[in-house]
């Protein structure tokens, strides 16, 4: 072992038995619901700090911190959190955007504890996802971590091997690698993902495009998905066009795979026991839905579109697989994979059993859906002239006019977030918009970021590269997260992004006489830099934002901290002994009440009427001036701005360095 090698193995041992964070700070009577900030991230993390998640927008980024779209995520229960910081000794701190380690944090009786999960001098390792609840991670990687990984020992590991996806338990003991024998017809160079056009690849003189894509998993991970531009199988049953062939035949052919307790098997088969390379799980990944439901929770269906002849099929138990329709375009499917739904100018609903086909929209042509209850009861779409609507048991609701870009369903789909865009919207106009929650129960649309001190906000694109959707809603609908520059509350100050939550009326700190909900801040709104929101658990008691705001007694120093505003925080210490304001900061305010909208309906239903909109406006408070954001140029809605770009090219774009944070 290198002497870099023992210095960070043993930093890395003294993290995890000493690495406690005490809780942050007591609860705070303006915080909704008796929240109180505890801090997660670790108060001896070396000098170093907690990486922004992407999904602002461009022009508000502040250059000086350390930006990534490596994957943040929280454990259903809240208990656990995995995020990016700055390496541990022996890495890169120079590494820049899209760079850092990735930590795992969890809750103990006395408070978290962190661990670098990051495999030990290995800088091409790049975590992509992992399982609900945090006990599994799935990652790639252009070196070796296991001696059954194709191409060990062959090379200098670091001057070239073939990029592996591995799955790994989060203690980080061990490395199961997907692939195990050597690909027949790729070199190292050529071997990469298939099928997955939109991902954003890390290039360097080394390693071209060779990242290995994690499209999904089973809800215990015994099933696990990705895509090869290689045979990996071997020549069986009849099948010879996905087992090779002469190289420009398979120059960009793509083979689905489906790793079943360890054992590799292919997916685009068809029918007939024959294949066809070029092949994409779902529908590829689609902006709103990425890879939506695309295996069943329990792994015996797997749905997949030939490229070549756009037929969309299903496989089943790894046995048989079934036409689901000839032509359009696979949006999502029920959890069980019972019933899935595409579009072929009409949304169209396909049963399993019976193999029966409905078409849902009678000629009203769809562009796509937004999402589906987890029973497929409750589907969510955009028509193509710009309505957002719901289909529910043969009944076509109208939301509004507009054109979603982001979207959540509550798993009952009772209930959807959605951040709308004008049609009228320009190109150079800034991205943020409404953030709007439409409750199919009471028939009722809240504007959520409406209150008299803006309207605009956003539902932050955490993990944008990657598979995973942050949660901005609860389970149940009544709370939901976003971010925003705009100051909803009179507290928000500082002009710059911050992460609130809305509350439906009668749902936790909100009144249940307040008709259009209640808006609270859920980060200081005075600092000197924007604050992200990581994610949110399924309850959404436990909220994860990233700040430098000194949100506890125990923070004493200016760096970018990982803090959960809890609702079950632990009595919390004294705070630190002070003088004047300068502990407490500016006090947060009482929530402010978001305004009406309405709701119009198609169709018979059972809805409940809407309430009428107040046509009283109350007047904005007048805000202090703000320096005006960097335009965005034409016809690139979330391009980067020269200083980024600039940025980004002086950090270089290499594995080594960029993704995985190490030298």
């Amino acid at each position: 072992m290198t002497a870099g090698s023992l210095v960070r193995s043993v930093a890395s041992a003294l993290c995890v038995a000493l690495c406690v964070v005490v809780w942050a700070a007591s609860a705070d009577a303006a915080l909704p619901d008796g929240r109180m900030y505890e801090r997660v991230s670790s108060l001896e993390q070396y000098g170093g700090e907690v990486y922004a998640p992407g999904g602002l927008d461009d022009f508000s980024i502040e250059l000086t911190t350390s930006r990534t779209d490596l994957p943040f995520q929280a454990s259903a229960d809240g208990s656990k959190v995995a995020y990016l910081g700055s390496p541990s000794p022996g890495g890169n701190e120079l590494s820049g955007e899209k760079g850092g380690n990735e930590y795992l944090a969890s809750r103990q009786s006395d408070g978290w504890v962190q661990s670098d999960i990051a495999p030990v001098d290995h800088p091409g390792a790049v975590f992509q996802a992992f399982s609900s609840d945090l006990s599994e991670g799935f990652l790639d990687s252009v070196e070796p971590l296991s001696s059954t990984a194709p191409g060990f020992g062959e090379e200098i590991p670091r001057q070239g091997s073939y990029d592996i996806l591995y799955r790994t338990n989060t203690a980080g003991s061990e490395y199961a690698p997907m692939i195990t024998g050597m690909p027949p017809y790729r070199s190292k160079e050529s071997f990469q993902t298939a099928g997955n056009a939109e991902r954003v690849f890390i290039k360097d003189s080394k390693h071209q495009n060779r990242t290995l894509a994690f499209i999904g998993a089973s809800a215990d991970s015994s099933h696990v998905l990705f895509m090869a531009n290689d045979a990996l199988t071997g020549a069986s049953e009849g099948r010879p066009a996905a087992e090779g062939g002469a190289g420009s035949t398979f120059e960009k052919a793509d083979n689905l795979y489906e790793s079943v307790d360890g054992q590799m098997q292919l997916v685009n088969i068809l029918p007939n026991n024959t294949t066809h390379v070029n092949a994409t799980f779902g529908g590829g990944r689609i902006p709103l839905l990425r890879y939506s439901h695309v295996i069943s929770s329990d792994g015996s269906r797997v749905f997949w579109t030939d490229l070549a002849t756009g037929h969309i099929y299903v496989r089943e138990n790894g046995t048989s697989t079934v036409e689901v329709s000839p032509a359009g375009k696979y949006q999502t499917a029920s959890s069980n994979g019972s019933v899935a739904f595409y579009t072929n100018g009409d949304l169209y609903e396909y049963e399993l059993e019976g193999a029966k086909t409905t078409d849902l929209t009678p000629g009203v042509p769809v562009e796509s859906v937004v999402g589906a209850s987890v029973d497929g009861k409750y589907v969510y779409y955009v028509t193509a002239s710009g309505e957002f609507k719901l289909w529910h048991e043969g009944v076509t609701t109208t939301i509004m006019t507009t054109n979603v870009t982001l979207g959540e369903v509550t798993p009952d789909g009772h209930s959807v977030v959605f951040s709308d865009e004008p049609i009228e919207r320009i190109a150079t106009s800034p991205s943020q918009d409404p953030v709007r929650v439409y409750d199919a129960s009471t028939n009722v649309l809240y504007c959520a970021s409406c209150t008299a001190g803006g309207t605009k906000g956003s539902l932050p694109e955490t993990n944008r590269g990657n598979v995973y959707q942050p949660r901005w809603m609860s389970s149940d609908g009544s709370r939901v997260f976003f971010a925003t520059s705009e100051a909803l509350v009179p507290s928000d100050t500082n002009g710059l992004y911050d992460v609130y939550e809305w509350e439906r009326p009668g749902a936790g700190s909100c009144p249940a006489g307040e008709g259009e909900g209640c808006v609270y801040i859920l980060s200081e709104g005075t600092g000197s830099q924007d604050s992200y929101f990581v994610d949110a658990s399924e309850s959404g008691d436990d909220v994860f934002i990233v700040s430098r705001s000194k949100l506890g007694g125990a923070d004493e120093d200016e760096l970018m901290d990982l803090y959960d505003v809890t609702t079950h925080g632990l009595t919390q210490p004294a705070p630190l002994t002070c003088t004047g304001s300068g502990c407490q900061g500016v006090p947060l305010s009482a929530p402010i009440f978001a305004t009406p909208a309405s709701v119009t309906f198609e169709g018979v239903g059972n809805f409940a009427a809407v309430a009428k909109e107040s046509k009283a406006k109350p007047k904005p408070k007048k805000k202090p001036k703000q320096k005006k954001p960097k335009k965005k140029s034409k016809g690139k809605k979330k391009g980067k701005s020269k200083a980024r770009k600039s940025a980004r090219k002086a950090n270089g774009h290499g594995r080594s360095g960029s993704k995985g944070g190490r030298s």
